[in-house]
Formats: C-alpha cells, structure tokens, sequence
C-alpha cells in the first residue's frame, strides 16, 4: 500500500513559512489537513483508537477518511483537518479483514469549525471488525453483543436437540 501524501499543520498559522508546514505520510500520529480543507475552511476530526482492547502483536488498523487512508495503533489519537460538508470515516479492509461483510462505517456531515470525536474499537470475536462509534464504548459493543446474543441462541437449540433426543432415546427404551 502506498501511503497517501499529506500536509500537517504543526502550528496555529498556516502561512506561508516552511517551517510551519511539512509533508508527512498517512502513517504519522501528527495533526493531518486533507485535500480541500483550508485554516479558514475546515471542520475536524478527533479519531482516536480505544486501547481497552488491542489487536494482537500491535498491529496498526488501516482508515479511510474521505477517501484517503492511513493508519493507527491501539492507543494512538490523531486530529484531522477535513473540508466542510459530508465526511466519511471507515476501517480499511487490511489481510486479516477482508472476508467480513461490512466493515464499521460513520457517514456525516461537518460545518466549518466543527469537531466531531470519533472512536475506534477493535474486537477480539472473530468475524467482528470492531466499532466505529461518535463515544468511547463502556462494556461490550453493540456487534460483540451480537455475536455473544447469536452463540446463546445456538447453545439453547443444541441444548434442545439434546433433550430431544434423550427423551425419544429413553421413550424408545421404555416401549421396547
């Protein structure tokens, strides 16, 4: 994957000073401008990856915003300068990730001086790519609990068939 170029904003001033600006991939925890946002233009977005639950070896998680993507680690924050109107927040399919059905997916609209926090967390269930939420989750996530709701139902219907067979194996013993 090639990183996706983008400008930093390291000070308050954007002008023209080349010390105040500099290139930086997608990979830096540092404060990110995309394309189209300005110093008198923009709405932001405080992105931050809740390390309560971690994905093992600390991999980083692959993000797209608005169409450019770049990565976090578990604990790590980022704020990103993005232009008024429609923003798009979604976990990238990385290897590990790519046969789920819908990766998490946070569509909304930003106004100029807006920030919006937006929360990551990683899920440990298999076939659950974890949460993308506008607050930090406290507990489980609406998709863990989902998967947790679905293995009950399945150990309730294996439990029934168990005792179903038991009562015609033991019904069959006494008729005999």
């Amino acid at each position: 994957m090639v990183p996706v170029r983008l400008i930093a904003w390291l000070s308050g001033n954007w002008g023209d000073k080349k010390g105040c600006l500099r290139d930086m991939t997608g990979d830096s925890p540092d404060f990110h401008a995309l394309p189209g946002a300005t110093p008198e233009n923009s709405a932001f977005i405080d992105l931050h990856f809740d390390p309560s639950v971690s994905p093992l070896l600390n991999m980083t998680v692959p993000f797209t915003i608005n169409g450019r993507q770049f990565r976090l680690s578990p604990g790590q924050s980022t704020k990103i300068a993005v232009p008024p109107g429609l923003a798009q927040v979604v976990l990238a399919p990385n290897f590990g990730r790519l046969f789920y059905d819908s990766m998490p997916r946070l569509d909304f609209v930003v106004h100029t001086g807006q920030t919006v926090p937006v929360f990551y967390r990683y899920s440990t269930f298999r076939r659950n790519p974890g949460s993308l939420t506008f607050q930090k989750l406290e507990g489980r996530s609406p998709s863990e609990q989902r998967t947790i709701d679905e293995m009950k139902y399945i150990v309730v219907v294996a439990l029934g068939m168990v005792v179903a067979a038991l009562a015609i194996s033991f019904a069959l013993s006494l008729w005999s």
